[in-house]
């Protein structure tokens, strides 16, 4: 295409066929090319670029050479986002329509590309200081942490990310459904305004995540409140179920508008996988920019990234993490060997802060690849120019076809690339209409009873009303409100109460108040978590209390030393390097699913019935959980976790600062605290 667009008259004819195709894709490929344009019929495309609506790729040279009602077209479709001191982000003509629609206080929910720019629709109207309380809900902590740092520069309003966080007048709470739950006694008091989901599909029980529960009752109880206007974010959706848009008055826009192309190659092998590991690494070294490949799993990541440094030559880049991890985790972790080879390995199950160093030393071209799970494609905005899809699996399942659209998703952004490349190797899965299933409205027979109980029994359908009751009936009113607000499974809370009241003896045992219980105290209530409320008989509880003492204590190099000597007395012969990969992996794994998300969840769960049944507050285990979820952290401190802070940096810090403080005494005693290079790096980026 370079030759035509230099050659006048064939320049002129790829215009004229853009303009009467109305071809999108074929305009992105001569911005690709700019520089290849013939001088005289650069005025042609310009005019094209004004008619298509593309106007983020209007800079001066070619706004200089619009006539006046393009030039006030392109000044109407000016963000209020700023990017200079005098310039502002301009929408696309489609963003330009959403942005109007939402201006009229109309609740939408929009399904578009990753490309499409979605978050700079929240962005522009928290820029307008328009609303005084806004509720973000995002799936991911990390997630909340990149669409803090997006907003920080919103000194008007207070960023709440944590629930230890103090309110004032304007809040932006930027949280997941779960914490929305925890916080939501002090998010009833006030009026919420704007209410933004983002990755709103994970609302459906189709789409089989852990939380959906959560984001259906965080959703209906916000909704209850004052009925905030609705921005409700997710790609790839075809429909959307008719009485929850009615219910809640809502327009479902579906665009597949982007001004990025996407251009997608079917790499041939045979079926043998070590035939496709050679087409991969030969594609590898093959592509000049840096690339994403996406697999089945966490193991696959490692098995792969392993495989493909024996193919390439060390960068001789010293990246700070490699000493942090030999100090700090193990010197036999195959992560730093991965890394030194300019290769990254994403997993889900990291440390939050080793999941963004490797994707900031990816943007920064210090990795060249990086191998991922769906933990990526799901945990954050990111893009690349190239896609891989090496498996077409996630896990041991197919890959559905809203999976496969999101991945391929990644490849390429507004801004930095006009063009992605996608690479696969095995067949895609077929296009299906993908509809969301919105259970708190459709109230099917297998609705998850902890949603079920906080429905107002006025909007509880016919074939659950039974159900409801029932449930209602067979408790006490006291205990049915604590079953509610614990937000969990009611059978399993209703064997957790019937075992404590078979078991009276535990009782005294579990009215504990500490942030530090004794180790058999600590057992004990493990063992009641165990057998009444997840009613799991056997032994395995004293496994899960010897390492939850231990990630309460703070000491991660200390975990993972006793999961290998626990490992090593399980098997004999077995090589030394792969048990402490083996242990890093499982510790991680158990760190992130477990220690900071369900078994403090099961333990408040706990607290509350035990003390039900004794008719008094003794047991409190507040302050342990919060050393357990936060890797030892105490107090106020433990927010800069949020922030992408390793624990190792934050137990330097000898102070009790609010949260709203903590950041400027940081960079005011920088030099004092005594970080690791890795740690400087990171904390300085706060």
């Amino acid at each position: 295409m370079d030759n035509q667009l230099q050659d006048f008259n064939l320049g002129f004819l790829i215009a004229r066929e853009i303009s009467e195709r109305q071809d999108h894709g074929r305009l992105i490929e001569v911005l690709e090319r700019w520089d290849s344009v013939n001088d005289l019929l650069r005025p042609i495309f310009i005019d094209l670029i004004e008619s298509f609506g593309f106007y983020p790729y209007l800079n001066d040279e070619k706004i200089s050479n619009l006539n006046l009602s393009a030039k006030y077209r392109n000044e109407f479709h000016k963000s209020n986002i700023s990017i200079g001191r005098d310039e502002k982000i301009r929408f696309h003509s489609e963003q330009k329509r959403i942005e109007e629609i939402i201006s009229k206080k109309q609740n939408i929910i929009l399904s578009a590309p990753t490309s499409f720019g979605k978050s700079l629709l929240i962005e522009e109207f928290i820029s307008r200081k328009i609303y005084k309380n806004i509720i973000i809900i995002q799936p991911t902590l990390a997630l909340i942490d990149e669409t803090r740092k997006k907003l920080r520069k919103y000194t008007a309003y207070n960023i709440v990310v944590n629930t230890k966080q103090e309110l004032s007048d304007n809040n932006i709470f930027i949280l997941t459904s779960e914490r929305v739950l925890e916080l939501f006694p002090k998010i009833y008091e006030i009026n919420i305004d704007f209410f933004v989901i983002d990755e709103f599909y994970k609302i459906s029980n189709s789409k089989s995540d852990e939380r959906v529960s959560q984001l259906n009752i965080a959703f209906y109880k916000i909704m209850q409140i004052n009925s905030p206007q609705l921005l409700l974010l997710t790609p790839n959706v075809d429909d959307i179920n008719s009485d929850f848009l009615d219910k809640y008055n809502i327009k479902f826009i579906s665009t597949e508008y982007s001004l990025v192309n996407q251009n997608i190659t079917h790499i041939e092998c045979s079926g043998k996988d070590s035939d496709k590991k050679e087409k991969l690494f030969e594609l590898l070294k093959s592509i000049p920019e840096q690339t994403i490949v996406y697999v089945r799993s966490p193991k696959r990541a490692e098995e792969l990234s392993l495989e493909y440094i024996t193919r390439i030559t060390k960068t001789g880049m010293e990246l700070p993490i490699i000493q942090w991890i030999d100090e700090n985790i193990s010197e036999e972790w195959n992560l730093k060997t991965i890394l030194n080879y300019g290769i990254g390995m994403h997993n889900g199950q990291f440390p939050r802060h080793i999941v963004n160093s490797q994707l900031d030393y990816f943007n920064q071209g210090k990795l060249n690849v990086i191998f991922a799970t769906t933990s990526l494609i799901e945990g954050v905005n990111t893009a690349a120019k190239n896609i891989v899809i090496f498996d077409m699996k996630k896990s041991n399942k197919p890959l559905s076809y809203f999976d496969f659209n999101n991945i391929k998703g990644r490849a390429g952004r507004m801004m930095q690339h006009y063009s992605g490349n996608i690479f696969y190797f095995d067949a895609p899965p077929l296009k299906t209409l993908e509809k969301v299933d919105i259970p708190l409205i459709e109230q099917k027979d297998n609705l998850q009873s902890e949603v079920l109980i906080n429905l107002e029994s006025t909007d509880v359908k016919d074939n659950l009303k039974e159900r409801y009751n029932a449930i209602k009936s067979s408790v006490s009113e006291e205990l049915w409100t604590i079953f509610r607000e614990n937000y969990y499974d009611v059978e399993s809370q209703k064997q957790l109460y019937n075992y404590l009241i078979q078991n009276p003896n535990l009782l005294t045992d579990l009215s504990w108040n500490s942030h530090s219980p004794p180790y058999e105290t600590l057992l004990q209530t493990m063992k009641a978590i165990s057998h009444g409320l997840d009613n799991v008989s056997n032994n395995s509880y004293k496994h899960v209390t010897l390492k939850v003492n231990k990630i309460s204590k703070g000491n991660i190099k200390d975990v993972i030393d006793s999961e290998v000597h626990y490992q090593l007395d399980k098997a004999d012969n077995e090589d030394l390097h792969k048990v402490y990969n083996k242990a890093i992996f499982d510790i991680f794994k158990f760190v992130r699913t477990e220690a900071k998300f369900k078994i403090p969840k099961k333990m408040s769960v706990l607290q509350s019935i035990v003390n039900y049944i004794l008719e008094d507050k003794k047991a409190d285990y507040s302050s342990f959980i919060a050393k357990l979820e936060n890797e030892g952290v105490g107090g106020s401190k433990s927010i800069l976790l949020d922030y992408g802070v390793p624990s190792t940096a934050i137990k330097k810090i000898r102070t009790n600062l609010d949260s709203t403080e903590i950041i400027d005494y940081i960079k005011n005693n920088l030099d004092s605290l005594n970080f690791t290079n890795y740690e400087r790096e990171i904390v300085e980026k706060l």
